[in-house]
């Protein structure tokens, strides 16, 4: 349980919706880095937060999590760092959570149907697919030119979530 129990938890010993959305932060973070929360005295959200902070965001993501699309990567560890904030009051509230990683979706599917597309075009005249290139104003970045490795996991299904 080491490193994913909310700080304000530790010092008040009471648990509240947002204690969830850190630990949520947590999950999010080792999914990216593939890094544990705590090892080596080394914390997964200082890390995470100092290589933002330089602008080497990029450098502690998984080198096995494949192909992505780097501004949704981007969007990603934004949002897994403001559910790691030490302030409870300046997480989001998990329905938050859920909108922000039904936009990620969507980017994600407007992504890859852009990868596609350019894939076809790029493929029918060269023989190869590119690894990066610039779609709909955005620069898009895939680590492979491998199918994007994530894609046969993802349900299409969101949940309805009411607000308590």
């Amino acid at each position: 349980m080491q490193g994913y129990l909310d700080p304000e938890y530790l010092l008040t010993h009471k648990l509240t919706d947002k204690s969830d959305v850190y630990s949520l932060g947590i999950v999010f973070l080792e999914l990216l880095t593939g890094m544990p929360p705590i090892s080596h005295g080394r914390n997964i959200v200082r890390e995470v937060h100092a290589a933002c902070e330089s602008g080497t965001m990029l450098s502690v993501i998984d080198r096995d999590m494949g192909t992505y699309d780097t501004e949704c990567v981007k969007k990603f560890m934004q949002l897994a760092l403001k559910c790691c904030h030490d302030e409870t009051k300046r997480r989001p509230s998990m329905l938050e959570v859920v909108r922000e990683l039904e936009n990620l979706r969507s980017m994600l599917s407007q992504s890859d149907a852009n990868r596609l597309e350019s894939n076809a075009s790029s493929s029918e005249t060269s023989g190869f697919a590119p690894t990066s290139s610039r779609h709909n104003g955005r620069n898009v970045t895939y680590v492979s030119s491998d199918s994007y490795v994530g894609s046969d996991l993802v349900s299409g299904v969101f949940p309805n979530i009411k607000p308590r």
